[in-house]
């Protein structure tokens, strides 16, 4: 029997025991949208997620929703970058960034906070435990075992989509928006930003010819929630080019093409 990381009982979630796993679990969060980008040598400790993954970690890390940070943690409740691990004089510390949601050690409030063996680290809404060494990796879970232990939000739309140029895209719905993954980035995306290319790929699927596949503003903005009750085509247009703004940082900005008079439609081609 191989012992969780933090207790003697045996490992069932990855590094950690199921009652470990649990206890840090978050909502709206898969295992897919967390990431280290830190290699060895730099990589001298450790964060672990609620699925027992380890993420490795170096001085002077930094951990955010930006994807291009060292270890990204694509959630909302994270800030662009939201804090940063170091070590000093022999001890490991976490410094908040001016985080919008705040950074926690052991449920309390830190700014700057030297960091124990085994402490509980909340970003947000997202906990993780800290270990003061480096973990082997393992691939988190994926498809169907990839949701948190405490999470009952089933994965209700998913779709491969290969765009013009060739690259192609994953998109993985959760109810409270959902993600996209291209090669090994990823983008978060808000409900109403994965709903609008959930149509389109929905609309793609449904009709063979592409000249018939546009799905007009009005359509558009019937099936989305918009805050405004009267949603008009300039409300639509905002939000197209909201998910063109996040599409282009994966360099898949010419998956939605728009005919003006007509409508959007998605100009790739859906698996």
């Amino acid at each position: 029997m191989v012992a969780c990381l933090l207790c003697s009982s045996p490992r069932s979630i990855g590094v950690l025991c199921t009652s470990h796993g649990v206890a840090i679990a978050s909502p709206g969060i898969t295992s897919e949208q967390i990431f280290s980008r830190v290699q060895p040598p730099m990589a001298v400790a450790t964060l672990v997620d609620a699925w027992g993954v380890a993420h490795a970690l170096g001085d002077a890390t930094k951990i955010g929703r930006d994807p291009r940070v060292d270890i990204a943690v694509l959630h909302a409740s994270v800030s662009s970058e939201h804090a940063a691990v170091k070590h000093e004089n022999g001890r490991w510390r976490i410094t908040d960034n001016s985080s919008r949601n705040g950074t926690e050690v052991e449920g309390n409030r830190v700014t700057d906070h030297e960091l124990a063996s085994g402490a509980t680290i909340r970003l947000g809404d997202v906990k993780f435990y800290f270990w003061p060494e480096s973990l082997p990796k393992i691939d988190p879970p994926r498809g169907s075992g990839r949701t948190a232990p405490t999470r009952r939000d089933e994965l209700v739309f998913s779709a491969k989509v290969t765009t013009p140029r060739g690259h192609l895209l994953d998109l993985r719905q959760r109810v409270d928006g959902g993600v996209l993954r291209i090669g090994e980035s990823s983008i978060e995306l808000a409900a109403m930003e994965f709903g609008l290319l959930q149509l389109l790929v929905e609309r793609r699927r449904t009709v063979s010819d592409p000249e018939l596949a546009y799905v007009a503003w009005h359509e558009i903005a019937d099936a989305l929630s918009f805050r405004s009750v009267q949603a008009d085509s300039e409300n639509v247009r905002e939000l197209v080019h909201r998910v063109r703004r996040k599409l282009a940082s994966v360099h898949a900005d010419d998956l939605i093409e728009s005919k003006r008079g007509v409508g959007y439609r998605l100009a790739g081609e859906p698996g």
